[in-house]
């Protein structure tokens, strides 16, 4: 059983207070001033990291095996000779992020949008990009709707264009009053793409409508698709880019499928699924009792979960990581984070040694025009540890929130955990102690 960080608890202490409202006020002056000072005290303090900017728009990026360079996929927006028509790239580069060098770029995709009548143009692409190292690092694999393209990582020409059509799209029609029928047409989208660690295998999670979810696997050797089978029903994560990861042997498929709707209580039925990688049979189920937004398995056969769940006014402000025995299936220990919750995303290195996840000061912002509460980081962070044992290695000082997923962006730890990746529309690496 893995053992739980200790958290420093305070007791309040209880005091017969005299009538008069200023003795009142004095006694709660102190009380609030020692209980500061204690949380002060026990508070690890936080690490300044060192950090290397990634530049441009990004949609997607990846940290190659031997901890040297980082490929994004970034969207570029250029105007043309006609001042109305805005020229949209699909770029795939590669930099050695230490020496802010560029080492190679690719346009994967060009199209010339007219402005509408609102005088913007529309991205033509629809749904997520992605782009992955292969486990060697030799190569790349860069999904731009309905189409894998395999690169060179040494030069990034292509060596390879795999369509990847998906499920078919759904029809629905209902009756309007004084309009009609209407139909809505639900098509799939990419949520999750992830190379194998070894082997060359690759994992693409499709949702469709959010009750509907498909795993395609992929020889990028060959470039057939080699295995596809539906997930169990449930309420798919719309979160793109977190809830897919592999075995360390490359051997199972483990995706996170919420057993309930965001903002309700999470229900007690397994969320958590192992796959065989080519047959796709069930190995494993595992119940979290979290709303389960991400996961990461560690070369231990240890299943990592947190939390995706609403902040409510008196409830889910401090949800744990929660630990589990794959060869098991059982509970095997709970990790806490200090005066926050562990949420959103989690990462584990190849080696297994370190894991990380956003440990941001997240609270419930009353909205009185729709009498709603909905989620505010105060102070994003994330929080590395060492395993098992999860002894801190670092928390990070507070990360620039600006256009990085709500905060909720991707952390990718690199493979011996020295580095850590992060990205959504802006890209950051940290180096770590």
């Amino acid at each position: 059983m893995l053992p739980t960080p200790v958290i420093l608890q305070y007791d309040t202490a209880v005091f017969r207070l005299p009538r008069f409202s200023v003795t009142i006020l004095a006694f709660m002056a102190v009380s609030t001033w020692h209980y500061c000072l204690g949380q002060q005290a026990h508070t690890p303090a936080l690490t300044t990291l060192k950090t290397f900017r990634l530049r441009g728009k990004i949609n997607s990026a990846d940290i190659s095996p031997d901890e040297t360079l980082v490929a994004l996929e970034r969207t570029s927006e250029d105007k043309t000779e006609n001042i109305k028509v805005t020229r949209f790239s699909e770029i795939v580069e590669v930099w050695d992020f230490r020496a802010d060098k560029l080492v190679g770029r690719v346009t994967l995709r060009k199209d010339d949008v007219q402005q509408s009548t609102r005088g913007r143009s529309i991205d033509p692409v629809t749904g997520a990009r992605f782009v992955r190292f292969t486990g060697d690092g030799r190569f790349l694999a860069a999904y731009i709707e309905h189409s894998i393209r395999m690169l060179s990582a040494d030069d990034l020409s292509e060596i390879e264009s795999i369509p990847a059509e998906g499920p078919p799209s759904t029809s629905r029609t209902y009756h309007v009053r004084k309009i009609g029928p209407q139909t809505i047409t639900d098509r799939p989208a990419v949520q999750a793409f992830e190379m194998s660690p070894t082997g060359r295998l690759l994992a693409m999670l499709w949702v469709r409508d959010l009750l509907y979810g498909r795993i395609d696997i992929y020889d990028i050797s060959s470039g057939q698709q080699v295995a596809t089978w539906g997930t169990p029903q449930g309420w798919v994560s719309s979160d793109r880019d977190r809830g897919l990861t592999w075995s360390s042997a490359s051997q199972t498929v483990f995706l996170a499928v919420p057993n309930s709707i965001p903002c309700l209580a999470p229900g007690g039925s397994p969320d958590v699924f192992g796959f065989d990688a080519l047959s796709g049979r069930t190995k494993t189920a595992v119940a979290t009792g979290l709303l389960v937004g991400d996961i990461a398995v560690t070369p231990t056969e240890h299943l990592l979960a947190v939390d995706s769940n609403c902040v409510g006014v008196l409830k889910n402000h401090h949800p744990k990581l929660k630990v589990f025995d794959l060869r098991t299936n059982k509970h095997a220990g709970d990790v806490r984070a200090e005066k926050s919750g562990v949420r959103y995303r989690v990462s584990v290195s190849r080696n297994g040694q370190r894991a990380a996840a956003w440990t941001s000061d997240v609270k419930c912002k009353f909205d009185w025009g729709d009498m709603d509460c909905f989620d505010w980081t105060v102070s994003p962070m994330f929080t590395v540890w060492h395993l098992p044992e999860f002894s801190v290695v670092a928390r990070s000082q507070t990360v620039s929130a600006g256009g990085v997923l709500g905060t909720r962006g991707a952390l990718r730890i690199s493979s011996t955990g020295h580095y850590l990746l992060m990205y959504g529309t802006m890209g950051f690496v940290f180096e770590l102690p």
